[in-house]
């Protein structure tokens, strides 16, 4: 009785920490200087390793960095540089498990976990657009006041873009860019437009998985890695030996949070189905 009274307190007590774990973010460092912002005004800190990131925190690369962020449905989210999205807490809901990330800057490639027999909830949120994930891979990038969204691998009823009163489906192959002005121009997903994401860092894979997220980002740190290593000398050595996981320095330094006005635009991707996607005879790029 006294066993089977211990085995029944040591379950209960067990309970909180695993509930607590199931709406964890991790964020993984994968080269270059990355880490988090408690809030918009607190001071940036760099992640070695993995980190539990906490909702509402800002995670952040910046020039010539890369990092992975992985949700509790294991949909993927990976940074190139010069990025900074705050991440919401993760929730289940009626329309699906997710969360909202809001894209202050950068390039990002998102690998969104549909669920059997039903769909996710993710939204990401520019300064110009919402793009809403119901499950697909896909690339985002808010540059230069311009929020462009490119489908590696979207179902017809995985990604819609409304803007203003517009809604648009977008497929597997196409490009669809929202100027600050709430302009539209659509496109094919071209080699020039994927080796854009790429040179920030991005996987263009349109595989699912850690390594489809990570393919042409980790092959190239160590390369990036090697003349910061030589340049960091005994700083980078006293570093070596920090614990992954564990947050091992604390710079002073902010990300510049400046947005530029924007008439609204809103992208979704979502399970109801919209009127296919128009493909005028534009060759400009998204960016």
């Amino acid at each position: 009785m006294l066993r089977r009274a211990l085995a029944l307190a040591c379950l209960l007590s067990l309970a909180p920490i695993s509930l607590g774990a199931a709406s964890n973010k991790e964020f993984k460092h994968l080269k270059g200087d990355t880490g988090y912002q408690a809030d918009a005004n607190a001071r940036f800190t760099a992640i070695k390793g993995s980190y539990v990131l906490p909702d509402d925190a800002f995670a952040v690369t910046q020039a010539k960095s890369a990092a992975l962020l992985t949700l509790p449905d294991s949909s993927i989210v990976g940074l190139g540089q010069d990025t900074r999205v705050q991440v919401g807490a993760f929730n289940q809901t009626a329309q699906g498990p997710g969360a909202t990330i809001t894209v202050n800057n950068g390039t990002l490639r998102f690998d969104i976990r549909r669920p059997t027999g039903g769909a996710a909830n993710y939204r990401f949120v520019t300064p110009t657009s919402t793009v809403g994930v119901r499950g697909t891979i896909g690339l985002l990038a808010f540059t230069a006041g311009n929020t462009t969204v490119a489908c590696l691998v979207c179902a017809a009823d995985s990604v819609t873009v409304s803007v203003g009163g517009q809604t648009l489906t977008v497929l597997t192959g196409q490009v669809v860019t929202v100027s600050a002005s709430g302009a539209v121009v659509s496109g094919t997903l071209t080699s020039a437009v994927t080796s854009s994401f790429s040179s920030a860092g991005v996987s263009v894979s349109s595989s699912s998985g850690v390594a489809a997220a990570t393919a042409g980002v980790t092959s190239a740190a160590a390369a990036a890695a090697a003349p910061a290593a030589a340049a960091a000398g005994a700083a980078a050595a006293g570093a070596a030996g920090a614990a992954a996981g564990v947050v091992t320095a604390t710079q002073t330094q902010n990300q510049a949070n400046s947005q530029p006005t924007a008439l609204p635009a809103t992208i979704t991707v979502q399970g109801a189905r919209a009127p296919a996607l128009p493909a005028p005879p534009s060759t400009r790029r998204p960016f």
